[in-house]
């Protein structure tokens, strides 16, 4: 009997070992996913710091050498929808110039200077639905800005984590076998939990980015609205609105990676201090990754909420 107890404990060592060396494991192939993904200078060239500095001019999807996407866009901007957008602003001008001439009573008060006013307001529209396009992208430009200097801030220009998140093997000690199973277990969930968060945070700096150039490829018309003295100028200042939202989501998005970063790095401290219930700080890692995988998506809607876009 005791030859077989001591193979069962040898045995259950051994699986012990095997355990710990697996949420090791897991804890080292996360900090490669955080490192490879957000390096600014190492993996895969910053993926999401591409994405997020990156200009729409510069913008190719990740080819080399191929067409940019603003270069498509501002050609079918210019060439279709610049002359719809003319077409608005001419009606808006001559609506206005009938509207003025009426207020002032059917020329019986008649200033001159209202046609001065008119012809100024008219080449100024001019000018201005012509470069729509480009102004558009200076604008949006100001955003990537913004996005650059948070992630320089934040993160500095290395890497994502100042420090890998080495998981120690001595902070697992004395848990059971079901404990360390429990642990393994929570450890690729949370494992699979930032996967999933990287996704997340790729489609949702793509869809920015396709949204924006949605918003480029019509941006002529909204500005031509903005010409009216009426309502139709909201059609025009909700678009700087949406378009201020989409450069600053960018911002949000940098502000949560920034939180998940210290909460995580917070928490592989205190596992390897090994005070608390290891199973109840693992359940709280995978908290804090699923509620940043929420946060991430609803990065449109804060920003809008914050510029009042609708």
């Amino acid at each position: 009997m005791g030859v077989i107890s001591d193979a069962i404990d040898a045995l259950e060592d051994w699986c012990c070992d095997l355990f710990k060396d697996g949420i090791k494991s897991q804890f080292d192939g996360i900090s490669d996913l955080l490192t490879d993904t957000f390096s600014q200078t190492t993996g895969s060239d910053g993926l999401v710091s591409t994405y997020l500095t990156s200009h729409p001019a510069n913008f190719t999807g990740g080819g080399t050498g191929g067409t940019s996407v603003w270069t498509t866009i501002e050609t079918l901007c210019n060439n279709v929808v610049v002359p719809i957008a003319g077409f608005i602003l001419t009606i808006i001008l001559l609506n206005d110039l009938i509207q003025t001439v009426l207020r002032g009573n059917n020329f019986k008060d008649f200033d001159d200077s209202i046609i001065i006013k008119w012809i100024i307001k008219a080449l100024c529209g001019v000018i201005l639905v012509s470069n729509t396009y480009y102004i558009a992208s200076a604008l949006f430009g100001f955003g990537t800005n913004v996005c650059s200097n948070g992630l320089t801030t934040l993160f500095g220009t290395g890497d994502y984590l100042d420090t890998a998140l080495a998981l120690k093997k001595s902070a697992l000690s004395g848990l059971s076998l079901g404990e360390l199973m429990t642990v393994w277990f929570i450890s690729l969930i949370v494992h699979v939990g930032v996967m999933i968060l990287i996704v997340a945070i790729v489609i949702t700096l793509a869809s920015r980015i396709i949204e924006v150039f949605m918003y480029l490829s019509v941006a002529p018309i909204p500005m031509a609205t903005m010409m009216d003295s009426g309502e139709w100028a909201s059609i025009g200042k909700n678009w700087i609105k949406q378009l201020l939202a989409l450069s600053f989501q960018g911002f949000f998005i940098i502000v949560a990676l920034g939180i998940f970063k210290t909460l995580f790095a917070n928490m592989i401290t205190t596992l390897n201090a090994g005070t608390g219930s290891v199973i109840m700080q693992m359940a709280m890692l995978l908290g804090y990754t699923a509620a940043l995988i929420f946060t991430i998506l609803r990065t449109g809607a804060i920003s809008k909420s914050v510029f009042s876009a609708h």
